[in-house]
C-alpha cells in the first residue's frame, strides 16, 4: 500500500511539472522568434544595412526586428535605443499638443488666427500665371492640421511654377497655393502650429514638448537637439546618389542634416519635422494614441479627441498628389502612400483600404522624410513602426520591408 501512494504522489508531482512547464512557456518568445525567422529571411534580399522595425497591440505586447550596425558595416548593432531623425513624424507630436491647448480651451480649431499670427495669415496667394493675390478665407487650426491652408514644401509644390523666385520673396514662408479649406496639399502647416503652440503656451516648443509629452511617457531619448554625450546613439544616413536611384551608400550629411553628428544647436524648433528620437521612445507616443491618449499613469488626450483626431476631418477633398512635383533625389513620390479613398485627420493621413495581412480600413499612418514610418491600427489594436534612415523618401526597400514585417505581426497576433 505504501508503494502504491509513493507511485500515485510521484505521478502528481510528474504530471504537475508538465502542467506548470507548458503554462510557464512564454507565447510572446515563440511569436517573436517567428517574426525574426521571416524577417531574416526577408533580409537576404535587400540591400538596406539598417533596419529597426518594431510592433505593439493594445495588450502590452511589443514585437522587434533589428538588423545591421549603428555605423554601417561596424561591429555596433542598432538597437532600440538607436537614435534617429524622424523628420515628419515630429508632426504627431506637435498635433497632440496642439490639441491638448484645445482640451484647455486656449485654441479653438475653427477661430480666424489673423490676431494670433498675422505673418502666416498675410501671406499671398500665388496663381498659376505667378501673380500674387490676398487671400479671400480665413486660416484656421483645422486646415492647418489639415493640410489644407494652401501651405505646400519648397523642393516639391514651388518647383512646379517657374513663376516663382524665392530671392524676389519678403515673407516668412513660401506662398500659398489657394484659398483656406478648398484643396489637400501636404506642407509646411504643421510648422505654423509649432509657432502657435509657443505663442499661446508662452513657453518653447522644446520646453512643452518635454512637460506636457515627453515627460509624462518617459521619452528620454527624444530630443530637437541631442546632448552631446548622447550623439554616438546617433545612426548612419545613406541615399541613393545624384539621381536618386543609385546605389545606397553611407553619406556625413545632406542639404537638411549637414552632418551625422550635429555640429550646432538648434535654438528655432520645427513643429513639422525637427525631432530625433528612437525607436523604443516613438512607440510610447504611439502606444499613447493606439490606448486613446491614455499611459500609465493618467492620460496626454482625452478619449474623444484621440477619435476626433484619427477620423476623417477633410470632407470630400482628395489627396491624389497628381501633378505634384517629385525630386527624385528627395522622394520617389507619394505611390502607395495614397490612393482615392485616403483621407486626414488632426495629425495623420487615413488609409481606407485595407490590407490582405489584416490591417484594417481607417488604419491612421504618417512617415518621415528618411524613410521612417508607423501607422496605428485602432480596429486590431496594433501599431508598428520601421527606421531605414535614407533617402529618398517612399523608396520600395523600406515600404516592402515594412510590409513583410507587418504580415508577420499580424500572423503572430491573430
Amino acid at each position: 500500500m505504501q508503494k502504491f501512494y509513493l507511485l500515485r504522489s510521484f505521478l502528481i508531482i510528474f504530471i504537475a511539472a508538465i502542467v506548470i512547464g507548458h503554462a510557464g512557456a512564454d507565447p510572446n518568445k515563440k511569436a517573436q522568434e517567428q517574426i525574426n525567422q521571416v524577417m531574416s529571411e526577408v533580409m537576404k534580399g535587400s540591400d538596406l544595412p539598417t533596419v529597426v522595425a518594431v510592433g505593439i497591440d493594445s495588450k502590452g505586447n511589443q514585437f522587434d526586428f533589428m538588423h545591421g550596425g549603428l555605423s554601417w558595416g561596424k561591429e555596433e548593432k542598432i538597437t532600440g535605443d538607436s537614435i534617429f531623425r524622424i523628420h515628419s513624424m515630429t508632426k504627431m507630436i506637435t498635433s497632440m499638443a496642439a490639441m491638448q491647448l484645445v482640451e484647455q480651451g486656449k485654441l479653438k480649431l475653427h477661430e480666424d488666427l489673423s490676431d494670433l499670427m498675422p505673418q502666416m495669415t498675410s501671406i499671398p496667394i500665388m496663381k498659376a500665371d505667378g501673380k500674387l493675390v490676398k487671400p479671400k478665407n480665413a486660416i484656421t487650426l483645422h486646415h492647418l492640421l489639415t493640410h489644407t491652408a494652401g501651405f505646400g514644401l519648397p523642393d516639391m509644390t514651388y518647383k512646379q511654377n517657374p513663376k516663382f523666385k524665392r530671392e524676389n520673396w519678403n515673407y516668412e514662408d513660401f506662398p500659398r497655393q489657394f484659398e483656406s479649406g478648398t484643396q489637400f496639399l501636404y506642407g509646411t502647416n504643421t510648422k505654423w502650429v509649432g509657432k502657435i503652440i509657443e505663442k499661446v503656451s508662452g513657453m518653447s516648443l522644446k520646453v512643452y514638448f518635454n512637460r506636457y509629452i515627453f515627460d509624462p511617457l518617459g521619452m528620454n531619448s527624444t530630443y530637437f537637439n541631442v546632448p552631446e554625450k548622447e550623439k554616438k546613439r546617433i545612426t548612419s544616413m545613406g541615399d541613393r546618389g545624384s539621381d536618386g536611384k543609385g546605389k545606397l551608400r553611407e553619406i556625413n550629411g545632406d542639404k537638411r542634416s549637414p552632418n551625422r553628428y550635429p555640429v550646432k544647436d538648434v535654438t528655432e524648433y520645427s513643429g513639422s519635422g525637427g525631432l530625433f528620437s528612437t525607436p523604443n521612445d516613438y512607440t510610447k507616443a504611439l502606444k499613447c494614441i493606439l490606448n486613446y491618449g491614455a499611459y500609465e499613469d493618467g492620460r496626454i488626450l482625452k478619449e474623444a479627441t484621440v477619435k476626433q483626431m484619427t477620423k476623417n476631418q477633410i470632407g470630400d477633398i482628395s489627396l491624389d498628389p497628381t501633378g505634384w512635383h517629385f525630386d527624385p533625389v528627395t522622394c520617389c513620390d507619394f505611390k502607395g502612400l495614397m490612393d482615392e479613398n485616403s483621407k486626414w485627420g488632426l495629425a495623420f493621413m487615413i488609409d481606407n483600404t485595407p490590407k490582405s495581412y489584416g490591417r484594417k480600413a481607417g488604419t491612421v499612418l504618417c512617415g518621415g522624410y528618411r524613410n521612417t514610418y508607423f501607422y496605428i491600427d485602432h480596429k486590431s489594436g496594433i501599431a508598428a513602426s520601421i527606421y531605414t534612415h535614407h533617402t529618398p523618401f517612399n523608396h520600395e526597400a523600406t515600404i516592402s520591408l515594412f510590409e513583410k514585417f507587418s504580415e508577420a505581426l499580424y500572423k503572430v497576433g491573430s
